[in-house]
């Protein structure tokens, strides 16, 4: 009943009591293959995507920072490398947190929060200035 992708792993396991070693158990255990050749389309379009976002991201904030706030070209280009660099740089530093310290689930909840409350208190000063 297992389909094509399962395939079947035994394991011998040694069960040990007061020093005694007892008969060898074999345990079957369904496992699936993983990636492959499904998964590599999703992967692809999020990648399409994403670069989509930086390239309109980028224009869209070269042009806010020369016409509306008056910053010159040379200093908006600066400005746009050090965001550039800086949001390339912070995935690496996620990822040595999840990978060492924290796993990726804790890491994503702890980001996630952090993004969260950065972006209330950025709301939270937009509306007193409107006031």
């Amino acid at each position: 009943m297992m389909s094509e992708n399962m395939k079947v792993a035994k394991q011998e396991l040694v069960v040990q009591e007061n020093g005694k070693k007892e008969e060898d158990e074999t345990i079957e255990t369904e496992k699936r293959k993983l990636g492959g050749m499904k998964t590599m389309p999703f992967i692809l379009a999020n990648e399409v995507c994403d670069r989509f976002v930086g390239a309109g991201f980028h224009s869209n904030l070269i042009t806010y920072l020369t016409q509306v706030l008056n910053v010159p070209l040379i200093k908006a280009s600066n400005t746009l490398a050090n965001f550039s660099g800086v949001s390339n740089f912070t995935p690496l530093i996620g990822a040595l947190v999840a990978d060492s310290f924290a796993g990726r689930f804790w890491t994503i909840i702890v980001a996630s929060i952090i993004y969260e409350m950065v972006c209330l208190y950025s709301l939270s000063q937009t509306n007193q200035s409107i006031t």
